[in-house]
């Protein structure tokens, strides 16, 4: 079934921010953020609360570093860091979002097996010798994350106008999505656009002046054959006019086209798909990066380590058994 994108919450987010020292003492700058980027494998894998259990119905939309600073909510994030824009159909996360219980995102990593040596348990990214040993696995919906910044949530056309986002703000001690700001904020703009007066196209304007200057100096045989020719649209501006009509037909159709290929493909990767372990002989001892608030200081011993034993889900079908 394809999925309503209309219905769906838009959520950005900042993964690393560039030369911010988080609540664990780490401080990456753009150079190392770029390697640990560029290692992730750029599909939708999301969970909640570090537990790898894969999320459904939640996908990446937009993945990038950043080239300008940018805000998420009243916070600035320096450019160079790494951000992103999660699509979020899953209605469970959908209401979580919407009540508060998610407050930012946490990067799960694994360390290349060649960087291993003589580092074990929970991490710190200051405790790995090169970046490129970094190996992102999930993205983790936290009740904080570790770098500070909140997330930014938007419905369908918030996310479209890109203008007048649906905000998380902080009310009674908890957090609400303020989707009245958005409307008020949008209809502001649409009377804005209406009010504004069409200005005089340049051609237009440049024709009326030489029209004027050729009356002053005719004579007044010139007015008189003049007078009865009707005033008719610059040739140039309606090559113009077409121009651009044109160009606004072929932008809408091509955006139309983009967006139903988008969701076929979004569709087509949710149909029984899987996360694989990163490493299926994983043990207490192997070295893991997880950025939350919640510092980690030991993990729990692996019993069993079956995937399906693991998570609780049907081997067969890949359901969560509960």
């Amino acid at each position: 079934m394809l999925l309503d994108k209309t219905k769906a919450l838009y959520v950005k987010c900042c993964i690393i921010a560039n030369g911010v020292t988080d609540s664990q003492g780490d401080c990456l700058y753009a150079e190392d953020i770029k390697k640990i980027f560029t290692s992730f494998n750029n599909q939708d894998n999301f969970e909640i609360l570090h537990d790898e259990i894969p999320l459904k119905e939640v996908s990446l939309l937009e993945n990038y570093i950043s080239t300008a600073d940018e805000t998420i909510g009243t916070a600035i994030v320096p450019k160079g860091s790494w951000m992103a824009v999660i699509r979020v159909d899953n209605p469970d996360i959908k209401a979580a979002l919407m009540s508060g219980k998610f407050g930012g995102v946490s990067l799960n990593n694994r360390i290349a097996d060649k960087c291993k040596a003589n580092l074990h348990g929970i991490i710190r990214y200051k405790d790995v010798a090169d970046a490129e040993c970094i190996v992102p696995i999930l993205i983790s919906f936290v009740e904080g994350g570790a770098n500070g910044y909140g997330l930014h949530v938007m419905d369908y056309p918030a996310y479209i106008m890109k203008s007048n986002d649906v905000m998380i703000k902080k009310e009674n001690g908890g957090l609400k999505v303020d989707f009245k700001e958005f409307i008020d904020g949008l209809k502001s703009l649409i009377k804005q656009a209406e009010d504004t007066p069409e200005e005089e196209p340049v051609v237009e304007k440049e024709d009326k002046v030489q029209e004027e200057e050729s009356v002053e100096e005719a004579t007044d045989e010139v007015v008189e054959e003049t007078a009865t020719v009707t005033e008719e649209k610059p040739v140039v501006e309606k090559e113009e006019e077409a121009e651009i009509k044109k160009e606004d037909s072929d932008l809408e159709d091509r955006v139309a086209k983009i967006e139903e290929q988008l969701a076929e493909l979004i569709e087509a990767k949710k149909d029984g798909e899987v996360v694989e372990e990163a490493d299926e002989a994983e043990t207490e001892d192997t070295p893991k990066i997880t950025k939350s608030e919640k510092v980690i200081v030991e993990t729990t011993p692996v019993q069993n380590n079956n995937y399906y034993d693991v998570t609780g889900r049907d081997p067969v079908t890949g359901i969560k058994i509960r």
